[in-house]
């Protein structure tokens, strides 16, 4: 099984490619934060131990997004699509699409999901926001 390229962010949510994203929740404000960092509340200045991981599905909404043709990073493979998604009320980060732009509309809803990448002659699981599957 491969491993997860950063699991300080996100876990599999399963057997299947689903990712639950790794938040950050203080205990004395109740503040979500994303990522959740060793500082304690960014919100409140809650001590570290004050703020614990919460594993939240990886559901999104995308916001915007555009189509890279420069290598920004060493490891970054152009094309690529970005984007900024609300990952949780409020929460605005910027994310990796997967696939081709066309696939892809603002304001719909994504899903994160694990894709194989080669990082430094290993493959490993990435997090990639893909269109989010209709029930």
């Amino acid at each position: 099984m491969l491993n997860l390229e950063k699991p300080s962010l996100f876990e599999r949510a399963g057997s299947g490619s689903e990712l639950n994203l790794i938040f950050g929740e203080c205990a004395a404000c109740h503040q979500l934060h994303f990522p959740k960092t060793g500082y304690g509340c960014p919100r409140c200045g809650a001590r570290p131990e004050e703020v614990l991981a919460v594993s939240r599905p990886g559901r999104a909404t995308l916001l915007s997004f555009v189509t890279l043709h420069a290598r920004l990073t060493p490891s970054l493979e152009v094309p690529c699509v970005v984007g900024e998604a609300e990952i949780a009320p409020g929460l605005i980060e910027e994310i990796m699409l997967s696939g081709a732009a066309e696939q892809y509309q603002d304001g719909m809803k994504i899903t994160a999901r694990a894709e194989p990448v080669e990082r430094d002659g290993e493959t490993v699981l990435a997090c990639r926001f893909a269109p989010a599957e209709e029930a």
